[in-house]
């Protein structure tokens, strides 16, 4: 079957190789037929981040069920549509028992598909292929009514939604919240049109990047444009970051008000990094960082998306085609999506 590399720094090659295999119970073989590109995807290529090649890419995905092991042909069926997180979770190890799967215990930690560690043994989505190796914690069957073009991302970047947002809305009456646009671009747009959708806040989206201004308020978000940030003159109850740069987080840091929650999709390689902590220790902030719980987000993200009362599929800028998937990939565009 053939995959898509990354060779080095700019460099992606189709590579053949041999197809995955069912070896045990509780496992699927699919065939990606949406695949997102990750926000982190292009800074991995430009060389940005610590990861390094050669690995096969792609993490977010919708697939069709090609084959399945024989103690699952009461769950699944050839043809049926489902998403995977993209982190690899057993579902029954103590970690994934208490919603934390993207620590499980049964793998190497942080596997997952298209990035190191994980994608050297599960492979990357950009594939004829792919094996699920624990199927009943992984998957969730996506409705026929819903294209999956438009949830492509719903692993990972969609998926951050319910980290930075989602789940502290009950915790806040009529929320006003921030959302700090950057390079996790993708990211801060569906928080922020989720927020808008759900009419669960008062959101306002800001950004120094005008084409993402401009489509957030083409969907009728409330947005702000700054050449650079400034300094933040208004307080917010919830602050949800996806800049990953510091300039925007240190807008973001300071635009927080009192006992407000802090949360953020940046990632910044070092540990050498600087908050304003005794004005943060003053105002009561939680600060909540990590990385996303797929499976979990996934499950309380999906209703919303069933219902049709969020509809990410709005922030789709660019589709192509698995063929072209080799060019595209190192392109520019808010989110693109690869079909098949």
């Amino acid at each position: 079957m053939r995959r898509l590399m990354f060779r080095k720094k700019g460099i992606l090659e189709w590579e053949e190789t041999q197809p995955p295999v069912i070896t045990s119970e509780n496992q699927v073989i699919l065939e990606p037929i949406a695949i997102a590109r990750c926000d982190l995807d292009l800074p991995i290529l430009r060389g940005e981040t610590l990861f390094r090649a050669p690995f096969p890419v792609g993490h977010e995905f919708i697939g069709k069920i090609k084959s399945v092991s024989e103690d699952l042909t009461n769950l699944y069926s050839e043809g049926m549509i489902v998403a995977s997180t993209f982190q690899i979770s057993c579902g029954t190890c103590p970690a994934c028992l208490i919603h934390h799967s993207n620590s499980c215990e049964s793998v190497p930690y942080t596997s997952g598909y298209g990035m190191p560690p994980g994608a050297h043994s599960f492979g990357g989505a950009i594939a004829d292929e792919i094996k699920i190796p624990f199927a009943k914690q992984m998957l969730l069957e996506i409705d026929k009514k819903i294209n999956p073009v438009g949830i492509a991302s719903l692993s990972d970047n969609i998926a951050e939604v319910w980290k930075l947002a989602g789940r502290f809305l009950n915790q806040k009456k009529n929320p006003k919240v921030l959302v700090v646009g950057g390079h996790a671009g993708s990211i801060g747009l569906y928080t922020a049109l989720f927020l808008h959708q759900t009419k669960k806040a008062e959101v306002i989206y800001v950004d120094t990047n005008p084409t993402r201004v401009q489509l957030a308020e083409s969907l009728g978000i409330p947005v702000e444009h700054f050449v650079q940030f400034p300094k933040p003159t208004k307080k917010y109850d919830l602050v949800c970051d996806a800049s990953a740069n510091k300039l925007g987080w240190d807008f973001a840091v300071r635009s927080l008000g009192r006992n407000a929650i802090f949360s953020s999709a940046s990632i910044f390689w070092t540990n050498q990094w600087e908050i304003p902590y005794l004005e943060m220790y003053n105002q009561g902030v939680e600060i909540h960082l990590g990385r996303v719980e797929s499976k979990d987000s996934m499950e309380a993200l999906y209703p919303f998306i069933l219902s049709g009362e969020f509809t990410p599929e709005k922030i789709v800028t660019n589709q192509v085609s698995f063929h072209d998937a080799k060019d595209a990939w190192l392109e520019e565009s808010i989110k693109l999506v690869i079909t098949k």
